[in-house]
């Protein structure tokens, strides 16, 4: 994955396995993994960033994309998918028992 720095998803790896078995959720805020919390009524089914984090990241920095965790590695929902295109930013998925990244474009 060229377009995700070694440092980002190292670090967007070590945050899927600390909230395991909740869905992960973060940006990438001028090139760094920002973490985020996720305010998902049921955090191992969905993910909600926390908009107060949002707004942190956005006053730090440029945000680049979004990354977030699918504990059961499946495959991009149509939530994602949509919520991608309305965001206009890149997505990337971690899949953490696949060790396997998925990234979906605007």
């Amino acid at each position: 994955m060229a377009s995700l720095e070694h440092d980002c998803r190292s670090e967007a790896e070590a945050h899927a396995l600390a909230e395991f078995p909740r869905e992960s959720c973060g940006l990438v805020v001028d090139g760094k993994y920002w973490r985020c919390r996720n305010v998902a009524e049921d955090p191992c089914a969905d993910f909600v960033l926390d908009p107060r984090d949002y707004l942190a990241a956005a006053l730090f920095g440029t945000i680049e994309a979004v990354i977030h965790s699918h504990p059961e590695d499946t495959p991009p929902s149509p939530a994602d998918l949509s919520a991608c295109q309305q965001s206009k930013l890149r997505w990337h998925i971690y899949q953490p028992g696949a060790k396997q990244w998925l990234t979906i474009d605007p």
